[in-house]
């Protein structure tokens, strides 16, 4: 008896299905990775075992008259011949899905907290302008007072000065302190001290208004220019000293600034002047005495 070999992968039907084969692997397979190699396997197997050699012919024998498959010298290869089947697509195909990449979370805000804060920032920026401006009107009104206080002293300082009298006035228009002053012409008259207050021309006319009881006038500027100013107007000017007269000293002169410089002559001993000046050794608004020696320079202005 001759026994035939049959070339080929070949198990006894009905003893073995390659599908539940599959299905086992698959089942016990606990990692992704192990599960495609698995299905892969499984699926190569079956792919041979169905589709049968590669390489296979046909052939006849001529003795029994059967046709057989011979195999080819060419080497056959268990599974797929060309691509291989991928893992994903293997999982797919038994319900298996892989895993999305986790999404960016999503912040929900709370519009309650929002708006609560949203109100406080406005009630403290409200408060912050409220209390600038408080602080701000505090401010302005203490400076008001202290001004309002500032001009009332002065007020009150020009109003003692002015009632004040210093020296009585001479009744006649002869010269006094001096037997080579000129005799004193009367010039232009002001109803007010038209010099700026505080100054040393403020306090000359206010002296010479204390002993004549008027103001001169007809001229205006630094009290450099008074002696010219004053001769202008009518009144009579001397480089000789007298009392009841307004000495002008040019700058440089007794430490006088580039203005120039006036004072009310009171006494007159020789060539000693005694004078009464406003803002000079005493400051703005004060009065101080001081004699000084006549020099060529220094100009006087004759009350009449």
């Amino acid at each position: 008896m001759t026994t035939k070999r049959h070339p080929g992968r070949h198990r006894a039907p009905g003893r073995h299905n390659p599908l539940d084969e599959l299905r086992l692997i698959a089942k016990e397979s606990a990692q992704p990775v192990m599960k495609g190699a698995a299905t892969v396997a499984a699926a190569g197997g079956i792919i041979a075992t169905v589709a049968g050699p590669a390489s296979a012919e046909t052939v006849s024998r001529p003795s029994t008259g059967t046709v057989e498959q011979a195999v080819s010298t060419a080497p056959s290869t268990v599974g797929p011949k060309s691509a291989a089947v991928e893992a994903t697509n293997a999982l797919a195909a038994i319900g298996y899905a892989a895993p999305k990449a986790p999404t960016k979370p999503q912040v929900i805000e709370d519009l309650v907290v929002k708006e609560q804060r949203a109100e406080a920032a406005a009630k403290a920026k409200a408060d912050a302008e409220a209390k600038a401006a408080a602080d701000a009107k505090a401010a302005a009104e203490a400076k008001a007072a202290a001004e309002a206080r500032a001009a009332a002293s002065r007020s009150a300082t020009r109003t003692t000065l002015t009632a004040s009298t210093y020296s009585a006035k001479v009744g006649t228009n002869a010269s006094v302190g001096s037997t080579n002053a000129p005799a004193a012409s009367s010039g232009v008259r002001s109803s007010h001290n038209w010099a700026t207050a505080g100054q040393c021309t403020w306090g000359a006319l206010n002296k010479w208004y204390q002993s004549e009881g008027y103001y001169p006038g007809g001229w205006t500027g630094n009290a450099l220019v008074w002696a010219s100013g004053a001769a202008s107007a009518g009144y009579t000017v001397s480089s000789v000293p007298r009392v009841r007269s307004i000495v002008v000293l040019q700058p440089g002169v007794y430490g006088s600034s580039s203005a120039g410089h006036v004072g009310w002559v009171t006494a007159v001993n020789g060539d000693q002047v005694t004078i009464v000046e406003m803002n000079a050794l005493a400051g703005a608004y004060n009065y101080n005495t001081r004699t000084l020696t006549n020099v060529g320079s220094m100009k006087y202005i004759y009350a009449p």
